[in-house]
């Protein structure tokens, strides 16, 4: 009995040194994946992105992407990857095109809880057949929490999204590439303008509350054709989850009622929505549950919208510049405890390869920046004290087709919350991180 427990300890013993080891604290600046980030950065100064064109063209399409067959809904692990059971609201493809005459780019947003990155993968080599770059192609999703799953060939992917199906990759895929094709033939010459609403009364910071921040800003790029025609791209911070995980019907969340009042507005042909800085934020109530929590916050903004939108001003921007960004990151660090974590093998073991890059559209003094996660809303503030003195209209999205979790503010990283310890994929300091390396893109691109 004594060399049977010695045996089990040891075994025990071995198990643990092979699955668990410590939280890397080393600041960012010391390590090796920054300062290689930073000669990356100095590299792309002398790359080509694009530039000033002859004119400025636009056009946009949708397409719907709902399945036809009852799949896993993604979004809350607490459905254990049980089927949908029937549309609530049908689940869209958006994309813009935008052309110089010199540089060809799409923005593409889908009514998801984020772009898989097996679609991205997947389009990096069919859209060169289309006459596009992965590079020009800034992807985007609502965050619906009830939309298609079956899109992660992972343990942790089928957590959240049920079993993987191969088809689920082919067909998003799909209906992106028709998307960016429709949207080409109606394409036209075009202006393009900003503004942006304080909706601080519709999001709350849900990750510490009044200890911390939001982002409190509607932000609106307006595109107006020679016709006439105008579309909206829109993106807030507030999570679309409005409804719970007992809603088991494809739906587009608050994101899709608001497009949909939106394109109810005289003249306003079309309306999309990214989400925005959503790490750490979540809609306000207003009193409302469910349904009707979506109608009463998709009113609100587009009320907002809705007093001046025939005002704001758009000009000819014929300046198009995009960049892909890869950056890497230290080793995974999915914790177990404050200081403990498993150790990479155990991380990559039960996830899937994600591209890992953040991706820049700038048109005119308007600049995108996409990153793959949910990136917190909190670290906005300090990318816009870059920003505003340039004079350049900033907004944040998330899920550009990658997942590395959530990006949050590096103060709350010992916190022992979802965001902060469970989807805090690779250790500390990556708020700092992210925010530098926006600024610096943004710097060099402009």
């Amino acid at each position: 009995m004594k060399k049977m427990l010695i045996n089990f300890f040891g075994i025990l013993i071995i198990l643990g040194i092979s699955t668990i080891t410590t939280v890397d604290r080393t600041h960012v600046h010391e390590t090796a994946y920054y300062q290689k980030a930073i000669s990356d950065l100095e590299n792309i100064r002398s790359i080509k992105t694009g530039g000033n064109g002859l004119y400025f063209k636009t056009g946009w399409a949708k397409t719907n992407m709902t399945p036809s067959y009852p799949v896993p809904l993604s979004g809350y692990g607490s459905r254990k990857g049980a089927l949908s059971t029937g549309v609530h609201d049908s689940l869209w493809v958006r994309g813009f095109v935008f052309d110089n005459g010199i540089t060809k780019s799409a923005l593409i947003t889908l009514d998801a809880l984020l772009v898989p990155p097996a679609v991205t993968i997947e389009l990096k080599d069919r859209v060169e057949k289309i006459g596009y770059s992965i590079n020009n192609i800034f992807l985007s999703a609502t965050h619906t929490h009830c939309s298609v799953g079956s899109w992660a060939d992972s343990w942790i992917g089928n957590k959240f999204a049920g079993d993987f199906d191969p088809n689920v990759i082919d067909y998003l895929t799909d209906t992106i590439i028709k998307t960016i094709q429709m949207a080409e033939l109606n394409i036209e010459k075009a202006q393009i303008g900003f503004n942006k609403y304080d909706a601080n009364e519709f999001v709350t910071n849900r990750l510490v509350g009044e200890k911390g921040i939001i982002d409190p800003w509607l932000r609106v790029v307006k595109l107006q054709k020679e016709s006439g025609e105008i579309a909206f791209i829109t993106t807030f911070a507030a999570h679309a989850t409005c409804l719970s995980g007992d809603e088991m019907r494809f739906s587009r969340d608050y994101p899709g009622a608001l497009v949909d009042s939106l394109e109810s507005l005289p003249n306003v042909d079309f309306a999309a929505f990214c989400a925005g800085g959503v790490g750490s934020h979540r809609p306000e109530s207003g009193g409302n549950g469910q349904y009707d929590r979506i109608a009463w916050l998709a009113s609100n903004l587009k009320n907002m919208i809705k007093e001046d939108y025939l005002d704001i001003t758009v000009k000819t921007e014929s300046n198009i510049k995009t960049i892909q960004f890869n950056f890497s990151l230290r080793d995974p660090h999915w914790r177990i405890g404050t200081n403990w974590r498993f150790r990479p093998w155990v991380f990559n073991l039960l996830s899937e390869q994600s591209p890992q890059y953040i991706s820049i559209l700038k048109i005119g003094n308007i600049v995108f920046a996409g990153t793959p996660c949910d990136f917190s809303g909190e670290l906005i503030p300090e990318i816009e004290s870059v920003t505003d003195p340039l004079g350049i209209h900033f907004i944040a999205t998330s899920f550009n087709g990658g997942y590395i979790g959530y990006i949050t503010k590096d103060i709350w990283y010992d916190l022992h919350e979802y965001e902060t310890f469970i989807m805090n994929w690779f250790g500390p300091y990556n708020g700092a991180y992210f925010v530098e390396l926006i600024q610096r893109l943004i710097l060099t691109i402009s």
